[in-house]
């Protein structure tokens, strides 16, 4: 059985990779639609790719 840690740790870089693809998805579904730089889907695009990036750099940190 795998300790609370380790299963907590999995958790954590699993949902960073669904933050990640989520924002790739509304980012490319922006501009497949014409959105423009400053768009609402855009700009949400970069900050779910921010933080599920920064959320996997934290977890391979510790």
């Amino acid at each position: 059985m795998a300790s609370p840690e380790r299963i907590y740790q999995g958790s954590v870089r699993a949902l960073s990779l669904v933050f990640v693809a989520l924002g790739l998805l509304i980012l490319i579904s922006t501009l497949a639609n014409g959105g423009g730089p400053l768009s609402v889907g855009t700009l949400l695009g970069i900050a779910f790719l921010a933080v599920g990036a920064g959320r996997l750099w934290i977890a391979s940190r510790t």
